[in-house]
């Protein structure tokens, strides 16, 4: 591929998420990452791999557009890769994308199907038109919450719409989901959010049956063709068990080989090639264990907070980025399918929560030697960093087995 190494990928952002793109390159390319956030959060800070600047105000929108084409005038002979490391930032970029597409190749969906996808009601809609499986849902309004009825049985699953208002928003009682047993119950929710300044919807769905290893996380490249070149698929097997971060992965494993697993990967691959996405994006399912069918709960329209399990499973999607940048051949898809264990507290810490939920599976998972997490990176070390980071994972692990 002529001149792929003039490039420089840019994140927006510090945070878990960041770095992981920064690895993600890092391993691949060897090429070190230039970060801009307000602040320089422990995940970057001492970084070899990420060159980050903090910058005052940088959330506002024109404080981050001035920035970026500043450094994109100081850059003028690299091809410049912009990716974001929260959904407000993607939001930004989709906002500023006019002005942006002009210094940056952005490696997202293009803005106008990127925000009508955002709205969970408007994603259903279109896995409704293309065959991919959901859970039923109904709709709630903060105009009419009070007099609304579920047609659902009980359980119910209660989540908003529009994610990146609802998780800026602090209150007594906030959870990421809810799961609700009885229509009291349902209605002190309703009535709990709705006393915010929260203006979207809510989603009302049936609750799909089974437990956390039921449910799976995958990443997805779809290239400027809108072909999918690259897809990884991992099961998860803890989450954090604090109830307002539910979802929150704790652990995460490879699937066994199945037709299943394989009937997934053709139905998400077909659902985004016909609506002509491009760009990275994430979904979360459940296997639905009645009915036994995966159904997908939502869509990011960026790479995960977990996305580096993709390349613990031999599937990374820098390479699959840079190639549709620099190859003028459509590449062959690549599916990451090694065993992994990604973790996201210490590998100590996991096995004792694993050891804790489930012996078996425990037994199981030690057999497993590729294990790791996002931060701990060998060609990545200071002693500033290394102490840094082993406390935050330390105490990250032992604040899950006390909750446990």
């Amino acid at each position: 591929m002529s001149g792929s190494n003039n490039f420089q990928p840019v994140l927006i952002g510090t945070d878990l998420n960041t770095y992981g793109v920064a690895r993600a390159f890092h391993e691949e390319y060897g090429v070190i990452s230039k970060v801009f956030g307000s602040q320089a959060l422990l995940m970057v800070l001492d970084s070899k791999i990420c060159d980050t600047t903090e910058v005052d105000n940088f959330s506002e929108s024109k404080v981050m557009v001035d920035t970026l084409i500043q450094y994109a005038k100081e850059n003028p002979n690299k091809k410049l890769l912009l990716f974001a490391a929260g959904e407000h930032y993607v939001f930004r970029l989709f906002e500023n994308y006019e002005v942006l597409k002009d210094y940056y190749i952005i490696p997202y969906a293009n803005p106008t199907l990127g925000i009508y996808l955002s709205d969970k009601t408007a994603f259903y809609s279109e896995c409704e038109k293309y065959g991919l499986n959901y859970p039923s849902t109904e709709v709630v309004r903060k105009t009419t919450y009070k007099q609304y009825k579920p047609k659902i049985k009980f359980p119910l699953v209660v989540k908003p719409a529009e994610s990146a208002d609802y998780f800026s928003l602090t209150f007594e009682g906030k959870e990421k989901a809810y799961i609700v047993q009885e229509m009291e119950e349902l209605s002190k929710i309703l009535e709990l959010i709705y006393s915010t300044d929260y203006p979207h919807n809510f989603l009302v769905q049936e609750y799909v049956p089974g437990d956390v290893s039921d449910e799976y996380v995958m990443n997805v490249y779809s290239d400027h063709q809108g072909k999918v070149r690259m897809m990884s698929l991992g099961r998860i097997v803890a989450d954090d068990p604090d109830p307002e971060l539910r979802g929150n992965y704790v652990g995460i494993i490879n699937p066994p080989k199945s037709e299943k697993v394989n009937r997934l990967y053709a139905d998400v691959k077909s659902f985004l090639e016909k609506i002509q996405f491009t760009g990275l994006s994430n979904f979360d399912f459940k296997f639905d264990v009645e009915k036994n069918e995966f159904k997908v709960f939502e869509m990011n329209l960026r790479q995960g907070r977990s996305s580096y399990f993709s390349i613990m499973a031999g599937s990374n999607y820098a390479k699959a980025i840079i190639e549709d940048i620099f190859s003028e051949q459509t590449g062959e898809m690549t599916v990451g399918n090694d065993p992994f264990i990604w973790t996201n507290c210490s590998t100590k810490g996991f096995f004792q929560f694993i050891k804790k939920k489930d012996l078996k599976l425990y037994k199981e998972l030690k057999k497993i030697d590729n294990v790791g997490n996002t931060l701990e990176y060998d060609k990545d070390t200071s002693i500033r960093r290394n102490i840094r980071i082993k406390k935050y994972l330390k105490k990250y692990s032992s604040r899950i087995n006390k909750l446990i």
